[in-house]
């Protein structure tokens, strides 16, 4: 289930914006709850009882204030995503010290509707990698590991080998490579050759000339296969419009 959180002190734009955030989520998954807050003491206190997955914030409210309820959400290591509704541009800069994942402007040429559904498709789509999956192997142990953090797939005979990011050597799980790229596409990872699949994530350059790939964060090139260039290039394509 998605867990929204939604806090103005105007009665107003809080029901408005519960309306507009529910049909937005609504158009990509059923399992949701919206609830709404006119106090951001409120918010917290729900939070730390059963904690939200997306908040969208009011900067501008009496007593605890949204710059005041998104620190404290980060001190106590909320990993929640936070978007800033305003209609003070000039605190925007400000908020990103709070690391939000977007911000709302009340008043702008772009309608409310327009700017919500905008962000909550991108939004679903860092969601999906902020799953976490649990891998096992006899050097590693059990690891519980982010799906964004996952940079690419190797195969390796009947194993599959998992580099993290952050981790020196692979996690090297017994599975067959073509299960994974199933069980990863909708993850946005594809397949560029019959031993490797990458996260799309990842992917920062196509080197036609040598019908190689380069990973950012890493430095890595890795070969694509003539046979997977086609659908590597669609996959990407695709992957780019998700996020802008």
């Amino acid at each position: 289930m998605v867990k929204i959180g939604i806090c103005d002190d105007n009665e107003a734009m809080l029901n408005n914006l519960k309306n507009i955030v529910g049909k937005a989520f609504a158009k990509h998954t059923s399992d949701l709850e919206v609830l709404a807050y006119n106090s951001g003491t409120r918010l917290v206190n729900s939070h730390r009882n059963d904690p939200f997955h997306v908040i969208f914030l009011d900067i501008d409210m009496p007593e605890m204030t949204g710059f005041d309820v998104a620190k404290t959400l980060r001190e106590e290591f909320s990993n929640c995503f936070i978007i800033f509704v305003t209609s003070h541009s000039e605190l925007i800069y400000e908020s990103m010290d709070f690391q939000p994942f977007h911000f709302i402007r009340k008043n702008c040429d772009e309608p409310i509707e327009s700017a919500v559904e905008r962000i909550v498709k991108k939004l679903m789509k860092h969601m999906r990698q902020n799953e976490k999956i649990i891998l096992e192997d006899d050097l590693s142990g059990r690891r519980a590991v982010y799906i964004h953090n996952i940079i690419y797939l190797e195969s390796d005979k009947h194993y599959v080998k998992y580099y993290v990011k952050n981790m020196e050597l692979p996690i090297k799980i017994r599975e067959n490579i073509s299960e994974c790229e199933k069980k990863y596409e909708y993850y946005d990872f594809v397949r560029i050759h019959k031993k490797y699949l990458i996260n799309l994530k990842y992917l920062s350059y196509f080197d036609n000339s040598n019908n190689e790939i380069l990973l950012g964060n890493i430095n890595k090139r890795l070969p694509m296969s003539k046979n997977y260039k086609k659908n590597v290039d669609e996959k990407y394509t695709l992957y780019l419009r998700s996020i802008v």
